[in-house]
């Protein structure tokens, strides 16, 4: 895997049982990260946000299958930013009252996929 200095972003999403937009939040980052350990970063990101929001249950979709593997087993490496951010991730979602992480193709949350690509436009002076 190559590993580059390069911009990444995220775009969240707070949504109540029936579908509606509660809040919106996009964010970016650069640094030499992995894919994978980008969208760690973002989960990360996104539980803190939701955190600090005071939600209690929650269901996070992310489009990264593999992470929710990871985290769904446990099966994390400290070795890594990954396993870091993952297992920061993972004791973030235990201060919920529920949290359930699940996997959903980009095209099943476009909304949230645009915040991600408008946040790396440059911000209007």
């Amino acid at each position: 895997m190559t590993v580059k200095q390069r911009m990444f972003d995220s775009g969240t999403v707070a949504r109540n049982s029936l579908g509606d937009v509660l809040a919106a939040i996009t964010s970016k980052g650069n640094g030499l990260l992995l894919a994978e350990e980008s969208e760690a970063c973002s989960l990360q990101k996104a539980l803190q946000w939701a955190t600090d929001l005071m939600f209690d249950n929650i269901v996070v979709e992310v489009d990264c299958a593999s992470m929710v593997t990871a985290i769904n087993s446990g099966t994390h490496s400290l070795n890594s930013n990954l396993g870091t951010n993952l297992l920061d991730s993972h004791n973030l979602m235990a201060s919920f009252t529920t949290c359930r992480l699940q996997h959903v193709h980009r095209r099943g949350n476009s909304v949230a996929h645009e915040l991600a690509r408008r946040a790396l436009q440059p911000e209007d002076n």
